[in-house]
């Protein structure tokens, strides 16, 4: 064999081996791509279906996430951006979800979702997302306390004038011991998301009566 030869054998091989690393990265990052995004559309579908009400907890999947809408002036809600909310129905029940952004929080953005019925009463609310500190703040996630489920079940006439704040601010929620910044902003947070909705149905620019949905 000849140097010439040898040298294109050898970028022949380079080549090759080239080509097959490629496709199998492209390969991997397929499967795993679709498998993300399998994981993140179950993650989201938990997330919504935690703020329904009892009865509506077994919706499908693809109906909770293709009952989308645009939100009416999302800065209302903490956003700066166009923002989608959700809606789910079935037989007399309705419930929107909000996502909502207090940036009130001890350690910055702490990011919401707030069920709502047709009788704006709240169905539920998450904390999807925070930098509150561990051991303190962070009892406002569901999973190291029952604090966020205090809200089921109210409207912003549930409670006295006053009523929506901290005990620490002569309201009715309970603060955590050495945090109380993070209870209060996210009190003022669910408060706002009833406000907005009382303000928005009435102007029917909300799908509490499901007149305003996308697909």
């Amino acid at each position: 064999m000849t140097p010439k030869q040898a040298m294109l054998r050898g970028a022949f091989a380079l080549g090759m081996f080239s080509l097959v690393t490629a496709g199998s990265v492209a390969l991997t990052r397929a499967v795993t791509a679709e498998r993300i995004a399998d994981h993140q559309l179950a993650y989201q579908h938990r997330q919504l279906q935690a703020v329904l009400p009892a009865a509506l907890t077994d919706t499908a999947v693809q109906t909770v996430l293709d009952g989308v809408f645009k939100l009416p002036d999302p800065e209302q809600l903490g956003h700066r951006e166009p923002q989608y909310g959700w809606y789910v129905q079935r037989d007399h029940q309705r419930v929107v979800i909000l996502p909502v952004v207090t940036r009130q929080g001890y350690n910055g953005e702490i990011r919401l979702l707030v069920g709502i019925d047709q009788q704006q009463r709240i169905t539920g609310v998450r904390v999807t997302q925070h930098q509150e500190t561990p051991g303190l703040g962070d009892d406002i996630e569901h999973q190291r306390s029952d604090w966020i489920t205090e809200f089921n079940g109210l409207s912003l006439n549930s409670l006295p004038l006053g009523g929506w704040a901290v005990r620490k601010d002569g309201g009715h929620f309970d603060a955590f011991t050495g945090a109380t910044i993070t209870p209060r902003a996210v009190v003022n947070a669910v408060q706002r998301a009833l406000s907005y909705v009382a303000e928005n149905a009435a102007k029917t620019e909300l799908p509490i009566t499901f007149e305003e949905s996308i697909q």
